[in-house]
């Protein structure tokens, strides 16, 4: 297991057709139908990246080349998991621009996709889904970024034999009709979930406030009945659980509540039903909370409470409270931002203790939770990362993140030494981010064997602690202070 970087610093998006290779290739598997005189920086650094990898070296420019024939075998089911978080960022005003740094861009995922589709010759499944945050619409999404037309192509190469879907995992959407938001069963959703419960093996299996676990826009007793009187459920979509193979491709950037995702934090979006993910617990750290930090400590209970009432009554449904439960939110939190210059909300600074444990118990089942959610001692599935680091997020990621452009893929099959990478070019220490930290420490995910970093640019061709080449992310303004010292 390693991770491999490779590095074009003029390399730019094409931003057109289905993101075919600039030219035909020998193991191209397709007509070639598109504009050639487009230039595909994309596909020639995913290519050369798997070849730094060294994937089926013998093979390399034949029509035989296999790279992931080493993971991926005929009649397999594979999982193509972008990130496809939401269908606007209010951060950037060009909207290109802004969606560079929110998503994972089209012509990654159409490149991964014809590599996949060569290693499983013909035969087996292909599925390329994500759970976007409840508020995204997703049709707008497909047609604003190109994904519409790539899925329908990907959609149109299925056969009897190779099957091929594009999907949007979420069970819940939000719906504003009339301004009023409201939650809504997902008419469009395709594949069905199944329940796995971690019990004593959960990393919640420690905390002693369950009752205060809360995940913004959902009601709190949904997610604490999740996690309390010994369980520790979790709803995981079923087109994960199926996949033998799953190529994780996130987005890395900067996270409001995580401080950072990379490869562990974007497997959360397999996950069906996202009121059953604790991302942060109610009340500050003296009282057993990490919701927020500050002395006003009334305020930031009515506070608190109104925004928490106001979550509950928007999924039950109780609208005629809901215009009161808004008043009183807005009023506290403009008293509360008078006194607080760097006020913290909804658990995102550094003094989270929640996320890290959704993050690895997720990770966790998608390794370990057989096709039927039951928890083995062996690995049930390969998992691959392929990042998009072309351009990055910085700031207030992962909703509202600014454009932070680095030209590198990332490849590697570990998704601890993928966030470690990461981690470190951003220009922060992995032991600053706790789901990272215990990662690493306690090995029982992820065994990490080998540090050193493959790279066409000898300033990333080292051992991962010791890369000096760093981009200098600015980080979260929760995490600013912190992981500034």
């Amino acid at each position: 297991m390693s991770v491999s970087f490779y590095y074009n610093p003029n390399s730019l998006y094409p931003e057109s057709g289905l993101y075919e290779p600039a030219r035909k290739y020998p193991e191209y598997p397709f007509y070639m139908q598109g504009n050639l005189s487009e230039n595909n920086d994309i596909y020639e650094m995913i290519r050369q990246v798997l070849i730094l990898h060294k994937l089926d070296l013998e093979h390399v420019g034949t029509m035989g080349w296999n790279p992931l024939g080493y993971a991926i075998k005929q009649g397999n089911t594979v999982l193509l998991k972008p990130n496809l978080v939401r269908d606007i960022n209010p951060a950037e005003k060009k909207y290109d621009r802004g969606m560079h740094c929110l998503i994972t861009h089209p012509s990654v995922v159409r490149c991964i996709f014809d590599y996949v589709y060569i290693a499983l010759k013909g035969k087996g499944k292909i599925i390329i889904a994500d759970a976007p945050v409840q508020g995204c619409d997703y049709e707008r999404l497909l047609k604003m970024t190109g994904y519409g037309k790539l899925f329908e192509f990907f959609e149109s190469c299925s056969t009897s034999e190779l099957i091929i879907e594009t999907a949007d995992l979420r069970e819940y959407i939000m719906d504003y009709t009339d301004n009023i938001p409201e939650q809504i069963i997902n008419q469009n959703s395709r594949f069905g979930s199944t329940i796995v419960d971690l019990e004593k093996t959960s990393y919640f299996n420690s905390v002693k406030k369950k009752r205060g676990l809360r995940v913004t826009w959902y009601a709190g007793p949904d997610t604490i009945s999740h996690h309390i009187r010994g369980k520790n459920e979790y709803c995981i979509s079923d087109a994960a659980l199926m996949a033998d193979v799953i190529i994780n491709i996130p987005k890395p950037k900067t996270h409001r509540i995580a401080g950072y995702t990379g490869a562990l934090k974007n497997l959360i979006g397999v996950n069906a039903r996202k009121e059953y993910l604790p991302h942060h617990t109610l009340g500050n750290s003296k009282s057993g909370g990490d919701e927020y930090k500050g002395s006003h400590t009334i305020l930031h209970y009515i506070n608190s409470k109104a925004n928490d009432y106001r979550f509950t009554a928007i999924v039950k449904k109780h609208t005629k409270v809901l215009p009161w439960l808004n008043w009183v939110g807005r009023l506290t939190g403009r008293k509360l931002d008078t006194y607080e210059k760097d006020r913290i909300r909804y658990g995102m600074w550094y003094g989270n203790d929640t996320i890290w444990r959704t993050i690895l118990d997720v990770n966790k089942i998608i390794l370990y939770a057989d096709k039927n959610g039951i928890m083995k001692d062996e690995a049930q599935r390969k998992i691959i990362s392929i990042g998009d680091m072309i351009v990055c997020g910085e700031k207030e990621g992962p909703l509202k993140p600014n454009y932070k452009y680095v030209g590198g893929i990332l490849f590697s099959d570990n998704p601890v030494l993928f966030d470690l990478f990461v981690a470190k070019i951003m220009g922060f220490h992995y032991e600053n981010f706790k789901v990272l930290k215990i990662a690493v420490e306690e090995q029982k995910l992820f065994k990490c064997r080998d540090y050193i970093v493959k790279s066409n640019e000898m300033a990333f061709a080292n051992n991962i602690f010791e890369i000096s080449e760093q981009f200098k992310f600015v980080p979260t303004k929760g995490w600013e202070v912190y992981l500034s010292d």
